[in-house]
C-alpha cells in the first residue's frame, strides 16, 4: 500500500539525474512563477501601445514621467543609453552609442516628432580646424615687452566645450596695445550644435605656463581685438586634452561619480566625470571587449577570454586588474547589471562578477553541455525581480526563455515558451513602475502582467518499493478545470480533466513501481495526492 503526496512545487535541475532530484523538483517547469512553494503560473503580457519601429533592437524609456506610455525611445541598432549625470540637468539631456555613432540631445529635440528620439547631436565637440593668426604693436625701445600665443575652442549651446585649436604663432608684443586675432574658423560641419567660441591667451601662472581665458565670441566671428589686461584674464583652460569618444564607441554606462564609460575593440574609454561630451582616458586591455557592465564603483570588462575589473573613484588613475576566472562573454547582449554585480553568458554557463567574489551560477543546475543546448550566444537578457530572464534562440531557430531565479524567494531555473511564437527583440526593466518591458512583435508590452499562462509542471519519477497500482488521486487548486497526466513505468496512462478538489479513480489491472505525474493549469494549484486505495488518499498530509 502506498501514497504520494506533492504539496511544494520547485524548480528544474537538469544536472542531477531525474530519479534522484528531490521529490519537490521537477523535470518540466513551464510557464510558472514558483515563490510560496504553490504551483503558480506566470502571466501573459499585457499591450502598452503599438512600436513606431520595426523590430527594435533596444527600448529605453526617457524622461522621469509618471505615465507609462511616455517617451519611449526605440533603437534599431543595439544602443546602449545612459540619462545625463547631472542631477536636475535642465536640458533633459541623454546620450547613447550604437557602434556607430556617438549622439545626444536635450529634451526639446528628443521629443519632437512621432518618434523618439526625435532630433539629436553629435557627441563631442570638434577641435577647430585652423590655428589663429595673432598681430600686435611691436613694444618700444626698452619698454616692457610680452610674449603670447593664443587658442580657441568650440563651445555647445549647452556650456560644453572642445579642446583648443593649434596654438598661434608666437608673438611679442606691447601688453598694453591690442591684439588682433583673425582667421579663426567658423561653424565646423557636423551636428553639433555649437553656437560660441572661447579665446585663451598663453599666460605665466603658479603653476608655469597656462592659457587662460581672454573671451568668449559668436561661433561664425573669425576675428578678435584684445584689449584684456593681465589681471583681468579668467580661468586656465580646462580641455587641453578633452577629446570626443570615438564613433565606434559601444556599451555606454555611467559610474557613481559621473564618469560615462565605454569600449572600443580592446581599449577602455572613460570620459570626465559629469562631462560625457570629453573623453580623454583610455584603458587597453590584451583581449578583445564583448561588453561591459557597471557595479558600485567597478567596471566589469567582459572579453573574449578572462574578464577585468577596472576600480577607482577618479577616472584619471582608474586601476585594472584580470580576473583568473577563465570564462569569456559570448553575447553582449546577455549582460546584465544587480546593483551588487554583473551577470553574463559564457560558454559554461551563467557568469556573476561582485565585489567580493565570482561564480558560475549555474554550475550546480545545467551541464556545459546542457547549457550550450540553448545556445548562449544567442542570449537577450533582462534583469528584474531579482531574476535573469534568458531569452535565447536555438540552433534549429525554436525560441524559449529561461529564467534564473537569484531572489532567494523560489525556484531557481523555469523556463517559459512566452516567446516561443514571437520574438523578443529588446526590452527594459524599469523601477518606476517595477515593470519588465519587452519589444515583442509589432508591441511594447508588459511581461507578467495580463491573464495566466498555461503551466506545465512535470514531477520527477518516484520509484516505489513494490510494483504497485495506485488507484485513487485528488488534486487542490484555486481554478479548475486543470489537466492531470498521469506516467507508469516510463510511459503516458492516464489524462485527466480534473473538475474539482474530490478525489477520482484511476486506471487499474496493472502495477508498476515508477509513477510520474504532470499538472497542465492555469490557476495555483497547492497540492497533489496520488494513493492505492481511497483510505491512503484521505491519510495523506
Amino acid at each position: 500500500m502506498s501514497s504520494i503526496t506533492i504539496k511544494a512545487f520547485g524548480g528544474l535541475k537538469p544536472i542531477v539525474s531525474a530519479l534522484l532530484i528531490d521529490a519537490t523538483e521537477a523535470v518540466v517547469a513551464n510557464n510558472v512563477r514558483l515563490v510560496s512553494g504553490a504551483l503558480v503560473p506566470l502571466a501573459g503580457p499585457t499591450t502598452l501601445q503599438a512600436l513606431t519601429k520595426s523590430l527594435p533592437k533596444t527600448i529605453w524609456r526617457y524622461g522621469n514621467s509618471n505615465t507609462e506610455t511616455s517617451w519611449w525611445f526605440e533603437f534599431t541598432a543595439d544602443t546602449d543609453v545612459i540619462r545625463s549625470p547631472i542631477a536636475s540637468d535642465p536640458w533633459g539631456r541623454a546620450y547613447w552609442s550604437d557602434g556607430a555613432e556617438a549622439r545626444y540631445g536635450p529634451n526639446s529635440a528628443l521629443i519632437s516628432g512621432s518618434s523618439y528620439p526625435g532630433a539629436s547631436y553629435m557627441l563631442g565637440i570638434p577641435k577647430p580646424a585652423g590655428a589663429a593668426s595673432a598681430s600686435g604693436t611691436s613694444p618700444a625701445s626698452g619698454a616692457t615687452a610680452e610674449t603670447r600665443t593664443y587658442v580657441y575652442t568650440y563651445v555647445s549651446a549647452y556650456g560644453e566645450e572642445g579642446p583648443p585649436s593649434d596654438p598661434s604663432s608666437l608673438i611679442t608684443i606691447d601688453p598694453a596695445a591690442a591684439v588682433s586675432l583673425s582667421g579663426m574658423s567658423g561653424v565646423p560641419s557636423g551636428a553639433y550644435n555649437i553656437t560660441l567660441k572661447r579665446i585663451y591667451r598663453s599666460s605665466v601662472t603658479d603653476v608655469g605656463t597656462e592659457f587662460q581665458f581672454v573671451a568668449e565670441i559668436a561661433v561664425a566671428t573669425t576675428t578678435y581685438s584684445d584689449t584684456v589686461t593681465q589681471s583681468s584674464l579668467g580661468e586656465v583652460l580646462p580641455s587641453g586634452n578633452w577629446v570626443a569618444p570615438p564613433a565606434t564607441l559601444k556599451g555606454l554606462k555611467l559610474l557613481p561619480g559621473g564618469a560615462a564609460v565605454g569600449f572600443v575593440d580592446n581599449v577602455l574609454h572613460l570620459s570626465e566625470p559629469n562631462l560625457p561630451h570629453a573623453w580623454p582616458h583610455q584603458y587597453p586591455i590584451d583581449l578583445t571587449i564583448v561588453g561591459i557592465g557597471v557595479f558600485r564603483e567597478s567596471v566589469a570588462v567582459l572579453t573574449n577570454g578572462h574578464p577585468y575589473l577596472t576600480t577607482g573613484s577618479d577616472p584619471a588613475s582608474m586601476s585594472t586588474i584580470r580576473l583568473e576566472f577563465p570564462h569569456a562573454c559570448v553575447s553582449k547582449a546577455s549582460i546584465v547589471e544587480t546593483g551588487d554585480g554583473v551577470l553574463y553568458a559564457s560558454p559554461d554557463g551563467l557568469v556573476s562578477i561582485g565585489s567580493s567574489s565570482m561564480e558560475l551560477v549555474t554550475m550546480k543546475l545545467l551541464t556545459r553541455e546542457q547549457w550550450l543546448a540553448y545556445n548562449p550566444s544567442s542570449i537577450k537578457a533582462f534583469y528584474h525581480d531579482g531574476r535573469y530572464h534568458a531569452f535565447y534562440t536555438k540552433a534549429d531557430g525554436s525560441r524559449g526563455l529561461l529564467i534564473i531565479d537569484l531572489s532567494g524567494q523560489g525556484a531557481t531555473l523555469t523556463t517559459s515558451d512566452f516567446s516561443a511564437a514571437t520574438d523578443v527583440t529588446g526590452g527594459y526593466s524599469d523601477p518606476r513602475t517595477d515593470t519588465l518591458y519587452l519589444a515583442q512583435g509589432g508591441s511594447l508590452v508588459r511581461f507578467n502582467a495580463g491573464s495566466a499562462l498555461t503551466l506545465t509542471w512535470r514531477s520527477r519519477p518516484f520509484r516505489l518499493p513494490i510494483p504497485t497500482c495506485l488507484a485513487r488521486a485528488a488534486v487542490d487548486a484555486a481554478v479548475y478545470p486543470l489537466t492531470l497526466r498521469i506516467y507508469a513505468g516510463g510511459t503516458l496512462n492516464h489524462t485527466r480533466s480534473v473538475t474539482d478538489a474530490n478525489p477520482f479513480a484511476l486506471p487499474t489491472g496493472f502495477r508498476e513501481n515508477l509513477w510520474q505525474f504532470e499538472i497542465e493549469a492555469t490557476g495555483e494549484v497547492n497540492r497533489l495526492r496520488v494513493a492505492s486505495s481511497i483510505q491512503e488518499l484521505q491519510a495523506a498530509a
